[in-house]
């Protein structure tokens, strides 16, 4: 029966695996070994793995310098880490040998069911090529520099265009750079180009939600209720941003990537929407109107003539004033009783 041993790094990924089927093997440095590890603190010949009488495996130390210690078992709980002199190995033991960690399987133990790929497995694959990536966040610099320039009523000077266009690009490379780095981290794993395709189309549904509301506000005057639907768009770009992006650099389950993709930015969202919602309400001096500059073909509505506006803009300010009964009273008694007023001459 061959038994495997999986040598793990830092973040417990395998990175290099054997399978050993003989009656004894070697474990260090030495290019003579059976197993090679590429670490400064285990011996030349650090240890030895050989075939008992009873048909298991049992693991020697060969006197090393840092020894060998048994770390616990996969899938037995209750096996407590100690220091390794022979060790009857186990289906599922992590061992420690210097620094190199080691797990150890036999052959015919079955393993889990293969995961499905994901369904955007596919669409993660076609937005990791550069120049997919490359055409996304030019298509988001274009647009959100048409965006300034079409609401700029001065002359659009070409600093203003590099501004624009330098804080676009910078904030996608910054954004794709902090989930890649996080990525490297966690799963070894950057899909930079990934992550700056998710953050381009992100900011691109953004810029046309910006142009839409723009149009919509100027037809039809929607004030502080423009928060209110800000706040219904980014509830769906964000989350939508953020569940790819823990799903390409972490770990995280189903469950915990739904959690963190909708508590974050929607709770963070709706502290916000509260306040705007809570000033609903409130009286202002001046009405909210759109001020930015927009083209006659941008109107849906029909306009209302100039003269017609006039005509019928007092039915806007007048306010019925209601009078108490007693103030009623006390005016017709006033004017019952008069005020004599003539001099005798």
């Amino acid at each position: 029966m061959a038994l495997i041993i999986e040598e793990l790094n830092r973040a417990h990924r395998v990175q290099a695996r054997y399978r050993m089927d003989g009656d004894r093997f070697t474990l260090g440095r030495a290019y003579s070994n059976d197993v090679i590890l590429e670490d400064i603190h285990t011996d030349a010949r650090h240890a030895e793995i050989r075939l008992g009488d009873d048909d298991h495996y049992y693991l020697q130390d060969l006197n090393s310098t840092n020894g060998s210690q048994l770390l616990g078992n996969l899938n037995n709980r209750s096996i407590k880490p100690c220091t390794i002199s022979t060790h009857q190995i186990a289906s599922g033991d992590l061992v420690q040998c210097g620094k190199s960690r080691l797990r150890l399987f036999y052959c015919n133990d079955v393993v889990a069911e293969a995961t499905p790929l994901h369904s955007l497995e596919s669409l993660f694959s076609s937005l990791s090529r550069p120049t997919t990536a490359a055409l996304l966040a030019f298509g988001v610099a274009l647009s959100t520099l048409l965006l300034s320039y079409l609401g700029y009523a001065r002359t659009y000077e070409w600093t203003i265009a590099i501004n624009v266009l330098a804080s676009v690009v910078i904030g996608l490379v910054l954004y794709a750079g902090a989930w890649a780095f996080v990525g490297k981290v966690v799963r070894h794993e950057t899909h930079f180009f990934a992550h700056l395709s998710i953050a381009a189309i992100g900011a691109l549904s953004y810029t046309v939600w910006e142009w839409f509301s723009g149009v919509l506000n100027y037809n039809f005057a929607i004030g502080r209720w423009m928060e209110t639907l800000d706040f219904a768009v980014l509830a769906i770009i964000l989350p939508s941003m953020l569940w790819c992006a823990c799903y390409l650099a972490t770990n995280l389950g189903r469950g915990w990537r739904w959690s963190v993709a909708l508590v974050l930015p929607i709770g963070f969202l709706g502290l916000n929407l509260v306040e705007s919602i809570s000033n609903l309400n409130d009286f202002s001096e001046a009405p909210e109107i759109s001020t930015e500059l927009k083209y006659d073909n941008m109107l849906l509505r029909t306009p209302v003539p100039m003269q017609a506006f006039i005509a019928g803009s007092p039915a806007l300010f007048d306010i019925p004033i209601e009078k108490d009964e007693s103030d009623t009273k006390a005016s017709a008694s006033s004017g019952d009783k008069g005020i004599n007023t003539e001099v005798e001459p």
